[in-house]
């Protein structure tokens, strides 16, 4: 990013000036309309959307509120949960890898190079934050057109248990990736016009369970995110 994706005012001369015709990519010019007109904007996907300095910026002049990136629902889901796990049982993970299969619109998209290295990313980070070192991972995405809305992921992890032996587990997940994204959206919607109507403006950090790179947070232990989503609605209940 450059100098002048760091504020509101420079930004916006820079837009006004009519100079660069790539200032901001697709997303984040969508997420300008929204927070340019105070409306709550979510980000589902990996694009880069409201997570420049000058939009958060204007997000808290206008009222906006903003969340993201990239909504959680399978394969990383898993990992968040299974990481705390063998961090808490003192489990050395040594190599993880995963593989993804899947169809549909999503796939489509994640066959460009540059999108799927932006979901490989925060796939990837996911562990090394959780457990506090970086094992080997590999993270790979494959488009299978007749896979149609469903998605699979086969995860082998090889750790080192007591007196330093080594185990494996396995996992396979399946999903309908429209039906295990829906209850996530509207959820996200009604907990983003919740925090609207009680003055909140800005980053909704609260809404971290929800996605693999979360803004306004590094954690990505999805029962400390979700504590803390059950924490900030016993306090909305609580006014």
């Amino acid at each position: 990013m450059g100098a002048e994706h760091q504020s509101w005012p420079a930004l916006e001369a820079a837009l006004k000036g009519g100079g660069r015709k790539d200032l901001l990519p697709a997303s984040s010019l969508y997420a300008l309309a929204a927070v340019e007109m105070g409306l709550a904007y979510v980000n589902f996907t990996p694009s880069t959307g409201a997570s420049i300095p000058a939009l958060l910026e204007l997000a808290e002049k206008t009222g906006s509120v903003v969340s993201g990136k990239d909504g959680k629902t399978g394969e990383t889901l898993m990992k968040t949960v299974l990481a705390p796990m063998f961090a808490h049982r003192n489990w050395k993970i040594l190599s993880w890898v995963g593989h993804n299969i899947f169809g549909n619109r999503d796939g489509v998209v994640l066959d460009d190079p540059a999108n799927k290295a932006a979901k490989v990313r925060d796939k990837d980070a996911v562990i090394p934050n959780i457990v506090g070192y970086k094992p080997n991972t590999l993270v790979s995405i494959e488009y299978i057109p007749s896979m149609d809305d469903w998605k699979t992921a086969w995860n082998h992890i090889h750790f080192q248990g007591f007196l330093g032996t080594k185990m494996i587990l396995q996992f396979i997940w399946q999903g309908c990736d429209s039906l295990l994204a829906a209850p996530l959206v509207i959820d996200l919607v009604r907990l983003s016009i919740l925090a609207q109507s009680r003055g909140e403006k800005g980053v909704l950090s609260q809404l971290a369970c929800f996605y693999k790179a979360p803004m306004g947070t590094r954690v990505n232990d999805f029962f400390v995110q979700f504590d803390t989503l059950k924490n900030y609605l016993e306090s909305c209940r609580a006014k």
